[in-house]
Parts: C-alpha cells; sequence; structure tokens
C-alpha cells in the first residue's frame, strides 16, 4: 500500500486521508513539509512514530496535493471546501443544503471540545492546570510547579479537584497518562517499555503495575486485541 502511495503522490495524484488515514500517508513519506492534520484519538501514536511531524488541530487540512481530515461529521465540511474550490460557494452552499448540513465548520474549527465542557469545570485555575497537564504527559509536572502556574498554592489546588472533580491531583494526573498509553497500546508499534517512558513513568515495571491497578489487565492483554499499528 505504502509503494502504491507513493507511487500516485510521485504521479501528481491528490492524496486524501480521513481520520487514522494520514498515518499511512506519514509513514509513506507523503507528510513531509506539509500542513495536515487526523484524528485528535491517533494524534499520539502518528507523533511518537513520526517525530518530525506535528499535526494540526484542525476538522481538515487542504494542502495543494495532500488533503487530510479529522473524520467524524468533518468530512461534510471538507467536502464543502472542496466544491466551493471547484465550482464556487454558491453551488457548494446548495449542495450542503441538500444533505441538510446548515451549519458548515471552517477547517480550523476544534476537533473536540473545550476543556470547560470535557471536564464540567469552570474555574480558570483549575483548567490551566488541566490544560498543562494534557501537554506534559510525557515530562509530569509536580503539584508544586503546576499550582504556581495556575497562580494557586498546593493546598488551594488539591481543594479544586476534590470539589470540583471529585478527585486529586495525582489522581487525574495518572489517568490522563494511562488512556493516553492505552491509546498508545492499540495505535502504535512502540514496545511496552517506550509506552511506559512516552507517558512518564520510570520503568516499564513502574507503568505495567500502575496500568493493571487502572484497567484490571497488564498492557501485554491490550497490545494482544491487535491493531492496525501493531500488526
Amino acid at each position: 500500500m505504502l509503494a502504491c502511495l507513493r507511487q500516485l503522490a510521485h504521479d501528481g495524484v491528490r492524496i486524501g486521508g480521513i481520520s487514522g488515514g494520514p498515518y499511512l500517508m506519514a509513514a509513506a513519506g507523503l507528510l513531509e513539509d506539509r500542513d495536515f492534520t487526523i484524528h485528535w484519538e491517533h494524534a499520539p501514536a502518528l507523533m511518537e512514530a513520526f517525530p518530525g511531524l506535528l499535526p494540526r488541530q484542525a476538522r481538515y487540512v487542504l494542502d495543494g496535493s495532500r488533503i487530510t481530515c479529522g473524520g467524524g461529521v468533518a468530512p461534510l465540511d471538507m467536502m464543502h471546501a472542496l466544491i466551493s474550490e471547484r465550482m464556487g460557494s454558491d453551488f457548494a452552499r446548495r449542495v450542503s443544503d441538500w444533505y441538510l448540513h446548515t451549519h458548515v465548520e471552517s477547517s480550523g474549527a476544534p476537533q473536540r471540545a473545550s476543556l470547560a465542557e470535557r471536564y464540567g469545570v469552570n474555574h480558570p485555575g483549575l483548567l490551566t492546570v488541566l490544560e498543562k497537564m494534557e501537554a506534559t504527559i510525557e515530562a509530569p509536572l509536580d503539584r508544586q510547579t503546576m499550582a504556581a502556574l495556575a497562580g494557586l498554592s498546593p493546598r488551594h489546588l488539591d481543594r479544586l479537584f476534590s470539589d470540583r472533580m471529585g478527585s486529586s491531583f495525582l489522581l487525574e494526573y495518572r489517568k490522563l497518562r494511562l488512556d493516553h498509553a492505552r491509546r498508545l497500546l492499540q495505535q502504535s508499534p512502540l514496545s511496552i517499555s517506550e509506552i511506559a517512558f512516552a507517558t512518564g513513568f520510570s520503568s516499564a515495571g513502574h507503568f505495567s503495575r500502575s496500568y493493571r491497578a487502572a484497567f484490571g489487565e497488564p498492557p501485554r492483554s491490550q497490545r494482544q486485541i491487535g491493531s492496525v499499528g501493531t500488526r
């Protein structure tokens, strides 16, 4: 498949990938020096496998002969843009209306709901910490540093996690890291040791114990389910 994609690209064919499709485009070397996106769930596996590539958090991206899209309902928005490109915006609007797609999002619209919607909280300091947690999975920051970034005392931060989320700083941080690890196990060819270090654990043993405590099974059980990335 990868050789076929390379040949098509060499022949000047416009190539597109939807949802996890951009991963295959990256594996074929078609996204070097390109602006592109991928479904947010597949982004961690792509960035671990191809460190030089950074997908944009967009619904879709049109970059010349490369078209990428996050999937879901975003292809409708992308097709509106492609039809506009060829036939004009009025014609594209009529097509979208025919499909009852009356609210067309721009390419740069977010793929996911906001942090406030996803976590059900609206305290600015807590949102600052949650955003930083998601951005520092590989190298977790300590509680004092996080509290300082949010302009809070460590004790106040603890109270916010307890009162607003019914959790704790450490538990929520570990949950984010383990969820990230589970996606890498499902979607990437990385070894369990590599995934442990990519999610901020000091050793494969520590990671395995934490994973089993959270999910009731060892990491290798998830890997045995099989995925595109591991077969």
